[in-house]
């Protein structure tokens, strides 16, 4: 009876363990459950990493910060700018156009004397050698030939060759020639002769030039025209 009931729980326990048994290998997925090899996830994690990026561009933003401060700077150079305003000692400087005047006029003076002296030189060099109708046209009319007042340049070649037929002109020679406003010619050297101080035009500009020949003063006047200073009467 023992081995009966042995062999019944025998045969009734195989097919059961015979089921058991198969169900074992279904333990086998549990390494499935070790698929937690994505613990690759630390790929994540370097994926992760680049989080620091930000701090990275945070830093930029701190740089950023230090332009904004430049240009305070920069502000404060400026303000200065307007104190330099205080050329308030332009005042002073108000008497430069009084100045300035003087001293155009100083050189306009010199401009004038320096034409009149050279005007001069070529004049005489050609009446020195006789030649009268090159120089006629470079005068002033009516021109005053000592006491005579002549209209047009031919009338004027006529009488200041005979005067000069009268004199050796080949044994004159021209030193130096001085030009000087026709007041202070006055101051200097007393009235001229009546027959120039009576034809020299009242509230007009005149010069004289005072040439050295041989020793003798010869002297012509000059006048602002049209065509620029030209002489206008000749004593010597």
């Amino acid at each position: 009876m023992r081995r009966l009931s042995l062999v019944l729980l025998l045969s009734t326990a195989s097919p059961v363990l015979a089921q058991e048994a198969p169900a074992a290998p279904a333990a086998e997925p549990a390494p499935k459950a070790a698929e937690p090899t994505p613990a690759a996830a630390p790929a994540p994690a370097a994926e992760a990493a680049p989080a620091p990026a930000p701090a990275a561009e945070a830093a930029p933003t701190d740089q950023p910060a230090l332009p904004p401060r430049a240009p305070k700077q920069n502000a404060v150079v400026e303000s200065p700018a307007p104190a330099p305003a205080a050329p308030a000692p332009a005042a002073p400087q108000a008497p430069m156009p009084a100045a300035r005047a003087s001293a155009s006029a100083s050189t306009a003076d010199s401009e004038i004397r320096d034409v009149v002296r050279d005007d001069t030189r070529y004049l005489l060099t050609y009446l020195l050698n006789s030649d009268v109708r090159s120089i006629a046209p470079m005068l002033a009319y009516p021109f005053q030939l000592e006491e005579r007042q002549l209209e047009t340049p031919e009338s004027l070649v006529v009488a200041w060759v005979k005067q000069l037929r009268q004199k050796r002109t080949d044994l004159i020679t021209l030193y130096d020639v001085e030009v000087l406003p026709y007041a202070e010619l006055e101051k200097k050297y007393g009235k001229p002769p009546a027959r120039l101080g009576g034809i020299v035009p009242r509230g007009t500009e005149v010069y004289a030039a005072v040439a050295n020949l041989s020793g003798r003063a010869a002297v012509f006047l000059y006048r602002k025209t049209d065509e620029g200073w030209q002489a206008f009467a000749y004593t010597d």
